[in-house]
């Protein structure tokens, strides 16, 4: 849409033997303004959040500084560090409890394996998903970018995995045909492709000769193993403690077999620590090589061993499965007691003390409690009961014990029950318009969160439901009053779907960020209730749980809890009241709504198919004069000074714009990137001053008195800022810069277009006004000049950079 104002300048004839000649230049200001409406998509999302209640788990595994476990449902939880987001909660903030693992749509996890700074799970179907630090490729993905949230790993063609093992920095599989894939950091070999390349995809192992399939594998530091499906070992990578158990402390870059024990005939199951390895035989004796010196290899020595040792077992036990950490190892018996040995001093045996043990010592069990797996760490030690409960004790510096502690301990205590697999689904969600009442205002849209912003820096308001779906496995389905801490996120639209948008583009909706909290309204937390334009309430919830208002007026207050508690069923409302506080214009956000680990850890939502989305006014770059008041000067009319023909040129002058009555002004809400002013001949290059009434005329871009020619002067011109920015800082002329007296001359790059006033980017400057005052015209008339009214219509035109 363009606004046309004219500037006219009216001369008249005076009697007499002086002829006077006035000149009208008329000036065209033309504004660019643009309006896009577009829609604002609903999409649904899932979610989980926990609260107090009875929860199981079938498997649990940890690392260097975390710990991750699978629920009877497939549903992983992870807790302690997370630096590198090998929580998979799309965070890097540790947490003391469990957090949910943000699971990829529609995928159900059968098993998961902890490293040092990441973790992947296996699906149902037999695909890999992989999180955290990935500086070697061990995400397997064909990137070396970390990842927050599970990442598909590129699987081989036709290959599917049954069994996925995590090392240092690598990662191995085996497939159904027992074949074994890793990736990741090979500078040990530890790949087994008869390479010391890393690979950033899965590759084949090298299979031994004469064997058709492995049965289990173990990744440890630099190194992997793996049992036949004759029970016999086979290990490759780092070699120098002896922890292949070939009789050699060189590195294989394909595995070697393992020196089986005189009498052994079949090992059943082993385990890869940090420079040593154990293993369990069909009839539950436990092996062990490799680095002794903190007693791990269980045989009453603290000497290195080349080839498997007989750790001392106690009397009368068996065991059943064995796991390795980093100089320590743990067993379960048949019944169900576990035993470990090696370095204590940060409680991992325990045993109730932090004392190195080289043959096994009994774990003080929990009354009433048999362990059915147990997993050993860097220095900490996580088991599971026969009822799916999960048993920490050691190191918990990171949190990592999952008792909402991090305080170590040298006895097992149970992880933190704190709400597991609550399941609740971001179901509903309307924009509405500004109200400063505790209501919203009228709808933008008929339906769900289907809008566009009205102008550049609106205020609106989202009014965003979550239902309860419940667990029916569960005795409590409902989430008690205050026991969901969230926050708001938004990002901009950079994939084809917000569920797509990468993890590291979302950030908290604060007081001062693009996407605010309105500066004014209802009180943060205030109670809402029903109105009559609620969103359309989900097909699953048969009624709202009306919450609060979300407003903070500071970011140490972002946090928003459930006002009331929400049923099974339910759908729990909340009012989020927004500001556009710099966005950028015609583009399309996503608002989400997560849980705040480090206000509430151990509550998460887990996944999401449904975000509410909106699409910013494209703004707009307007110039116009504009008077004292602020009136807009509609048609306004430059007048030049009176003049009198005679035998030579005569140079008349006029205002183009004043101090008071006639300022050019330019309003930008559009564009960041700076923009400029230009004053030209509305007819181009080859326009004439024209005499009204007449077929006069003469140049106004001669390039002598001859011709006439019309120049611009700045000599006591000024540029000012008024109002305040989008971002509510007061406007400066900082990057603001008025023109240089120039003439409009044929030929040269000023024949028709001399630049007024420009930007030089308009970076917090979105929403300013800027005026320009007392520019002068000069207008030279060629002698002799027929006397008369001569017009020239000119444009004034702002133009985005």
């Amino acid at each position: 849409m363009n606004k046309n104002q004219r500037l006219m300048i009216n001369q008249r004839r005076f009697a007499g033997p002086r002829l006077v000649l006035f000149a009208s230049l008329m000036i065209c200001v033309v504004v660019g303004i643009f309006f896009t409406v577009g829609n604002l998509l609903t999409r649904q999302s899932s979610a989980t959040v926990m609260g107090d209640m009875e929860w199981s788990f079938s498997q649990i595994t940890i690392g260097y500084g975390h710990t991750c476990a699978l629920t009877n449902e497939g549903k992983a939880y992870c807790w302690g560090w997370n630096g590198q987001g090998q929580l998979g909660n799309n965070s890097t903030t540790n947490s003391r409890i469990p957090v949910a693992v943000q699971m990829p749509a529609g995928v159900s996890f059968q098993s998961i394996t902890v490293g040092y700074y990441h973790t992947c799970a296996l699906t149902n179907e037999g695909k890999a998903y992989c999180w955290g630090w990935n500086g070697q490729g061990q995400l397997g993905n064909n990137s070396t970018t970390n990842s927050r949230i599970p990442v598909a790993v590129q699987m081989p063609a036709g290959v599917s995995f049954q069994s996925i093992t995590v090392g240092y920095y690598h990662t191995c599989a085996l497939t159904n045909e027992g074949k074994a894939y890793c990736w990741g950091w090979n500078g040990q070999g530890q790949l087994g492709n008869n390479s010391t390349t890393n690979s950033r995809i899965p590759v084949a192992v090298q299979m031994p000769a004469g064997v058709a399939r492995f049965q289990s594998i173990a990744a440890g530091y630099y190194y992997t193993c793996a049992i036949t499906s004759e029970g016999k070992a086979y290990c490759w990578g780092r070699g120098n403690g002896g922890q292949l158990g070939n009789n050699s402390t060189t590195n294989s870059r394909i595995p070697v077999a393992v020196q089986m024990p005189a009498g052994v005939a079949r090992f059943q199951s082993i385990a890869a620590g940090y420079y040593y390895t154990c293993a369990i035989t069909s009839e539950g004796k436990a092996y062990c090589w490799g680095r002794g010196n903190g007693g791990q290899l269980g045989n009453n020595s603290t000497t290195n061993s080349r080839i498997p040792v007989a750790v001392q077992m106690p009397a009368g036990v068996s065991f059943q499965s064995i796991t390795a950490g980093s100089d320590y190892t743990c067993a379960i018996t048949s019944e169900g007691k576990a035993y470990c040995w090696g370095y204590g001093s940060s409680g991992q045996l325990g045993n109730n003390s932090t004392t190195n043990s080289s043959t096994p010592v009994a774990v003080q069990m929990p009354a009433g409690v048999s362990f059915q797996s147990i997993t050993a760490g860097s220095d900490y030690t996580c088991a599971l009961t026969n009822e799916g409960k999960a048993y920490c004790w050691g190191n918990n510096e990171y949190g990592q014990l999952g008792n909402n502690s991090t305080t170590n301990s040298s006895i097992p205590l149970a992880v933190s029950s704190v709400g597991v697999n609550v399941p609740v689904e971001q179901s509903a969600s309307r924009l509405y318009k500004w109200n400063n009442a505790v209501q919203p205002g009228t709808p933008l849209a008929a339906t769900n969160a289907v809008a566009t912003l009205p102008e550049v820096g609106s205020s609106f308001r989202i009014r965003v439901g979550l239902t309860a779906d419940g667990n029916k496995t569960l005795q409590n389905t409902t989430v008690p009053p205050g026991n969901m801490k969230l926050r708001a996120q938004y990002a901009k639209k950079t994939a084809t779907s917000c569920s797509a948008v990468s993890s590291g583009d979302w950030q908290n909706i604060t007081t001062n960020s693009s996407l605010r909290y309105a500066v004014t309204g209802p009180a943060h937390q205030t109670a809402i209730s029903a109105i009559s334009d609620n969103p359309v309430l989900p097909t699953n919830s048969h009624n709202y749980a009306h919450q609060s208002i979300v407003r903070p007026t500071t970011d140490s207050s972002l946090t928003f809890t459930n006002y009331q508690g929400i049923e099974s069923g339910q759908t729990g409302l909340w009012d989020l009241v927004l500001a556009d506080n710099g966005l950028e214009q015609n583009t399309s956000y996503c608002v989400r709504v997560v849980t705040d680990t480090t206000a509430a850890p151990g509550s998460s939502i887990d996944s999401y198919t449904m975000y509410p989305e909106f699409k910013t006014a494209p703004g707009s770059l307007d110039i116009r004069f504009r008077d004292n008041a602020g009136a807009t000067v509609v048609n306004p009319v430059t007048n030049f000074d009176n003049s009198i023909i005679g035998s030579s040129s005569v140079i008349t002058n006029a205002l183009l714009s004043n101090s008071s009555s006639k300022q050019i002004e330019v309003t930008n809400t559009q564009t960041s990137s700076g923009w400029s002013v230009v004053l030209s001949a509305s007819d181009g290059v080859t326009a004439k001053w024209k005499r009204t009434g007449g077929t006069e005329s003469y140049m106004f871009n001669g390039t002598n008195g001859d011709q006439g020619f019309l120049s611009v002067n700045f000599g006591t011109s000024s540029v000012l800022a008024s109002g305040s920015s989008l971002s509510g800082s007061t406007c400066q002329t900082s990057g603001i810069s008025k023109g240089v007296d120039s003439q409009f001359k044929v030929g040269t790059a000023t024949a028709n277009g001399v630049t007024l006033m420009s930007s030089s980017g308009s970076t917090g400057q979105l929403g300013c006004a800027f005026l320009l005052r007392n520019v002068r015209l000069n207008q030279t008339i060629p002698a002799y000049q027929k006397p008369g009214t001569y017009e020239l219509p000119m444009t004034l035109t702002v133009t985005a950079q």
